[in-house]
């Protein structure tokens, strides 16, 4: 079997994942399954896809249909599908999606079914019709199931915090919870997080091979140019592909960090050692920064890593203050269950989060520098290397003024 872009036997091309990708911050859960019906059935050659997810506490089966002869997608939402209370909602697969379109209407063509887990539905999969029989073992089919549980689970956990025991349909438009008073928290989508880090590798293997080739041309080009004019043409084209280089390198590291190498270390003389490096950077902000941090304070870590993270977060707060501006670095012991952990905050009294950089906070592709707020990547590393190290990253929209960043990281070797 084939489709556009080679046989279903191949893996996912990358083309498809920018496609789907591009879908995040998800905007409603109908625009995702629209979005995955076509990719399915495009990327498999299958004659039709019909992709759907059921909930059994409102008997609601959000689905869309596409169908190649025809080259859209249907969706639709069907109320009050009909179950049995005795079984399984899995053991009436067939069942619950007919109630929404007989597979007669749909395709004569054999059909498999393929499931995604999503702990937020009681069903959620696709039933592919196609000739040619596709098992779930292919890397194409297997690429596709993770990357749909990636983008339902994303979708499905902005809408939950937003309204808490919400299901399938509606919009949403941010990943803030509530808590008391004017106290926000932001956390990250571990499951959005995960898929841009797939699509940066992916991507950043493919558009490194043309950056190579002009950059390679440029140089070839300026051992024999005189012309001070095209010289200089060609060294902003040159300059411009090691930008683009960088780029994808820093993609690249978040999405393939080096695999940590912890060891106990003294969170004080840790941070001190970061704010000298950016003794230059600090100085010239006008920003008082203080370190509350008891010299008995240490984390499993890995020194280099550690020093990323807390930069990155010194320099998110340089980047939105004014002169005169307070950053505050504390630390505190605390115990989860019988997990040692050590609470760090970093805290500014900067201008807080606009709605849009609530959204996208932790988002590797966003950059809200214009806002006055955001690395590119920096906070998303930041949550990479702290998920990697056993721990978790917050931030909290301050009663008053500014935002907290809340690390929550391991005192101790996990493993132990």
């Amino acid at each position: 079997m084939s489709s556009e872009t080679g046989s279903a036997n191949r893996e996912l091309p990358d083309a498809y994942y920018r496609r789907l990708f591009a879908l995040i911050p998800a905007r409603s859960l109908s625009s995702i399954i629209s979005e995955l019906s076509a990719v399915w059935c495009e990327a498999t050659g299958a004659e039709a896809v019909y992709l759907a997810v059921f909930d059994r506490g409102t008997r609601r089966l959000t689905a869309g249909i596409f169908q190649s002869a025809q080259n859209e997608t249907e969706c639709f939402i069907k109320e009050s599908i009909q179950v049995l209370n005795d079984r399984p909602v899995k053991e009436q697969l067939q069942s619950v999606f007919e109630q929404g379109m007989s597979f007669q209407q749909i395709s004569c063509a054999p059909f498999d079914y393929f499931s995604f887990p999503c702990d937020q539905f009681d069903l959620a999969g696709v039933y592919l019709f196609s000739s040619t029989r596709l098992p779930a073992e292919l890397p194409l089919i297997a690429q596709l199931i993770h990357l749909s549980h990636c983008l339902l689970a994303q979708v499905m956990e902005q809408k939950s915090q937003i309204h808490p025991g919400s299901v399938a349909g509606g919009s949403f438009d941010s990943e803030l919870s509530q808590t008391s008073g004017k106290e926000r928290r932001v956390f990250p989508s571990s499951d959005k997080l995960e898929a841009m880090a797939e699509f940066a590798a992916g991507a950043g293997h493919e558009i490194n091979n043309p950056v190579a080739t002009i950059v390679g041309r440029v140089q070839m080009l300026l051992k024999g140019e005189t012309d001070p004019q095209r010289r200089q043409s060609l060294t902003t084209i040159g300059g411009q592909a090691y930008r683009v280089r960088d780029m994808i390198g820093d993609a690249m590291l978040f999405a393939r960090p080096p695999v940590p190498q912890p060891t106990s270390l003294n969170l004080q003389s840790t941070t001190q050692e970061v704010l000298v490096s950016l003794k230059d950077a600090i100085s010239n902000s006008g920003i008082q920064i203080s370190v509350e941090i008891s010299d008995a304070h240490a984390i499993w870590a890995d020194e280099v890593q550690c020093k990323v993270v807390l930069s990155n977060l010194i320099l998110n707060g340089l980047n939105v203050l004014e002169a005169g501006g307070q950053l505050r670095i504390v630390s505190e012991e605390k115990t989860t269950g019988s997990n040692r952990v050590l609470h760090i905050r970093v805290i500014d009294d900067g201008p807080g989060l606009t709605e849009q950089e609530r959204t996208h906070l932790f988002d590797p592709f966003y950059s809200a520098r214009q806002a006055g707020r955001g690395l590119g990547f920096g906070l998303s590393k930041c949550w990479r290397i702290i998920s990697l190290h056993g721990g978790t990253i917050e931030a909290e929209i301050n009663t008053d003024r500014g935002v907290t960043f809340h690390l929550f990281w391991p005192r101790e070797n996990p493993a132990e």
